[in-house]
């Protein structure tokens, strides 16, 4: 009987580990595959690896496996009896079955609609023409634009659907689908006349219900798993938060000698050669002209905002030798010729320099040209024999040039509107609408249209003319009178449109704030000496007082920042690179607020990583440009999908520091400080992982929403669904090493799929989510 016993529990201890290697080998052909799979599709296109990879026979046959062996190897360790986890892995399971279902039942395609003509089929994928159920019969096309300017905002038709003698009338435009006997349609296109749309056409009446109950499925589990007293985790929080001398093992050398210097800029001429200052232009004047309107970037936004951007172009700050944004603007207008001189456009190559014959990083516009006026970097940015960094910085330095020819054509100064007949956005499309059309011109526009009144043509024409004779004569009083009739102008041709007073000046105060640099910088370095102080323990008290008043200040600064962003651009600040990492250093100082008094490392690591967020939103996109909304991103869905996947990164980002501090306990060989942050980290994954996981599936039913298919295989969502993956082996700890040291080193490296993801795919794949 004995005998037997053994020979069962050796049995079992065989299947299982079986079990693990099957599901261990698996599981990491999987990644591998979907890693490979986004490099390849950068060399040979999105239809390559969807045939090849994602479609082919082999992948779906590793999913399946993936799943029945997971099934099996939950039955052998009982995990049915803890009802949450099991069900939570169910989840999975019937979310791959619906992807499953999707690819052999459903039907994809495009259907082209022209007004007022009957069309009863579609062009799949494969060029077939496949019959609808019922007729469809366009009645309107519209293109719809922001207040005010000409970007587009939507694109909506109204369409006849006849079914069986009954005609029912269905809209569709982007993040609203319409719905017509189990087929879905989506707005894709439409033709130059606008009198056509094409619409992407689905039909998947099994796959999307059992891929949302999965879905739902899995919402509901993850939540029942945190809260479950059947899991590790109050078991983790615990050990997390029970009372301990807190000694931390780091240890800090410190290098007197590495001060750092005070930075002095060397001039690239001798001081006799640097021309004189330009003349400046009255900052009152300056400051008031850059309250006025113009249409700039697509959107109404002050002048001053088109003047920070132009300034911070050429020399990377928002102001220079003390010369605000706005006068260095207003300057250039009136005294160009001095301003051509000035060494302004910050040049960061040397072989660049050299070529534009400056020394050190600063040159002027004249020296981009010889005495005869040739463009000394003209076709050097194509030259196949220079350095790629090379060719990249000319690039660069040409696209500065660019930003000074910008602003001679005045397409910086688009500050007179004029209503005029209504246009639609395609010029050979018929109007739609009898709303009057608002076309923003510059100063001495030579494109006013036929019949423009003679007062309206002559001040749109003189105006600035009048506005620089004043300032010549340095007539304050004067220039601000010939200010305020432009912004009289604009109130009467455009005031139901115009940006609010109180919102100019937020939007000028935002430039202000984001344009100062040197926060960022001295929250950095605050935030690093603080966290040394702290895990220190060299006074620490005082220490922590002082990081107390500084979590706080960060927050107020980051708080006011993405509110003001909120207010100026008029939707919430999530839909690129910038914004999405202003608000993840905004979640992580809240994270750290919440749990500060509960585990006191965070208030050492939390202002770090926010800093180095902002540092990261600073290096990444320079000064940010407000824009308008893409269409395809005005869904609610978008910011949820955002803010929970940043919540997110934000933990996985301070998992990420305490995996830095556990390595160097496990060399101090402080065992029970090291299995406190061990429990610590293993307690912090969960909500990561549960953020994480509703971000990515909260995404899929957005893009269904937009582009119709929840997956898609693009680059940025295969790499969330490798980061989950990656962070979801450490909850499993039959699959993870006992020891706390390689728990940490294996949470360290995991971190690179989160660069990979956020910054990896934006700047060295491609896909649908470019823009983030």
């Amino acid at each position: 009987m004995k005998m037997n016993e053994n020979n069962n529990s050796k049995s079992y201890l065989s299947s299982s580990l079986y079990g693990r290697a099957g599901i261990g080998l698996l599981y990491t052909l999987i990644i591998v595959c979907m890693g490979v799979a986004t490099i390849v599709e950068k060399l040979n296109g999105k239809e390559y690896v969807g045939e090849n990879i994602y479609g082919a026979w082999w992948f779906i046959t590793l999913w399946g496996l993936l799943a029945v062996v997971s099934l099996v190897f939950l039955v052998q360790k009982k995990v049915h009896k803890r009802a949450a986890v099991f069900l939570l892995h169910i989840s999975f399971v019937v979310i791959l079955a619906g992807a499953l279902v999707t690819h052999l039942t459903s039907q994809e395609g495009v259907i082209d609609l022209r007004i007022d003509e009957d069309v009863t089929a579609f062009v799949d994928k494969e060029h077939n023409v496949c019959h609808l159920p019922f007729k469809m019969r366009l009645k309107s096309f519209d293109i719809q634009t922001y207040p005010g300017t000409d970007a587009t905002m939507d694109y909506r038709c109204t369409i006849d659907v006849e079914y069986e003698g009954r005609i029912e009338q269905m809209c569709v435009s982007m993040n609203n689908i319409g719905k017509a006997g189990g087929y879905r349609f989506y707005q894709s296109s439409y033709d130059e006349d606008g009198q056509g749309t094409h619409l992407l056409v689905t039909h998947d009446p099994y796959g999307i219900a059992v891929t949302y109950l999965g879905y739902l499925m899995l919402f509901v589990c993850l939540l029942w798993t945190m809260f479950s007293r059947h899991t590790r985790i109050r078991q983790l929080y615990h050990a997390a938060t029970r009372p301990l001398a807190i000694v931390f093992a780091f240890v800090f050398v410190a290098n007197a000698s590495a001060t750092s210097q005070p930075h002095t800029l060397i001039p690239s001429h001798s001081q006799s050669l640097i021309p004189p200052q330009p003349h400046k232009v009255s900052s009152e004047i300056a400051h008031e002209f850059g309250k006025v309107t113009v249409l700039y970037n697509g959107r109404l936004c002050p002048i001053n905002t088109a003047a920070t951007d132009f300034v911070m172009k050429l020399a990377g700050k928002a102001s220079w030798r003390g010369y605000s944004a706005d006068e260095v603007f207003v300057g250039w207008m009136i005294y160009y010729s001095e301003w051509e001189q000035q060494d302004i456009i910050r040049i960061k190559n040397e072989e660049v320099g050299r070529m534009l014959g400056v020394e050190g990083q600063w040159a002027s516009v004249s020296d981009f040209y010889t005495s005869n006026g040739e463009y000394k970097l003209r076709g050097k940015a194509n030259d196949a024999s220079l350095p790629d960094a090379t060719r990249k910085a000319i690039r660069e330095a040409d696209e500065k040039i660019q930003v000074v020819g910008m602003f001679y054509s005045s397409e910086m100064l688009r500050m007179f509107p004029l209503k005029t007949q209504p246009q639609p956005s395609i010029p050979s499309a018929p109007s739609t609408s009898s709303t009057p059309f608002l076309t923003w011109h510059p100063p001495g526009s030579t494109e006013l249209p036929l019949g423009t009144p003679a007062a309206e043509f002559q001040f749109i024409n003189h105006a600035m003319d009048y506005l620089v004779q004043s300032i010549l004569v340095n007539d304050v009083a004067g220039a601000k009178q010939m200010i305020a009739k432009i912004k009289l102008y604009q109130h009467e041709k455009a005031g139901d449109v115009l940006p609010s007073k109180t919102v100019t000046d937020m939007e000028i105060l935002y430039n202000s704030l984001l344009s100062a640099r040197w926060v960022v910088f001295l929250c950095l370095t605050l935030s690093l000496i603080l966290c040394l102080l702290l895990l220190s323990g060299k006074i620490a008290r005082i220490a922590g007082v002082i990081n107390y008043v500084f979590i706080a200040s960060q927050l107020a600064y980051l708080t006011l920042l993405f509110v003001l962003r909120w207010i100026v651009s008029g939707h919430v600040p999530m839909s690129n690179g910038h914004e999405t990492m202003l608000f993840m250093a905004l979640t992580t100082l809240v994270i750290t607020i919440l749990l500060m008094r509960r585990i006191p490392v965070l208030a050492a690591m939390g202002p770090v990583v926010a800093s180095f967020c902002l540092l990261v939103a600073m290096l990444a996109s320079g000064n940010p440009q407000i824009t308008n909304l893409m269409p395809v991103l005005q869904s609610p869905l978008l910011s949820i999908h955002v803010a929970t996947v940043m919540v997110a990164y934000a933990l996985l980002a301070l998992i990420t520091l305490i995996a830095i501090q556990g390595l160097f306990l496990a060399r101090g060989r402080k065992q029970a400080e090291l299995e406190r942050i061990t429990a610590l980290s293993q307690l912090m994954l969960y909500p990561a992982i549960l953020m994480l996981s509703i971000g990515i599936f909260v995404g899929a039913i957005w893009a269904n929403v937009s582009w119709g298919t929840y997956w898609s295989w693009d680059p940025k969502e295969t790499w969330a669904l490798i980061t989950l993956m990656i962070y979801a082996i450490p909850l499993h700890r039959s699959f993870m090493p006992s020891s706390p040291a390689h728990y940490h080193l294996y949470i360290l490296c995991a971190f690179l799929t989160v660069l990979m993801t956020y910054f990896g795919v934006n700047y060295f794949l491609s896909g649908m989510h470019s823009y983030a």
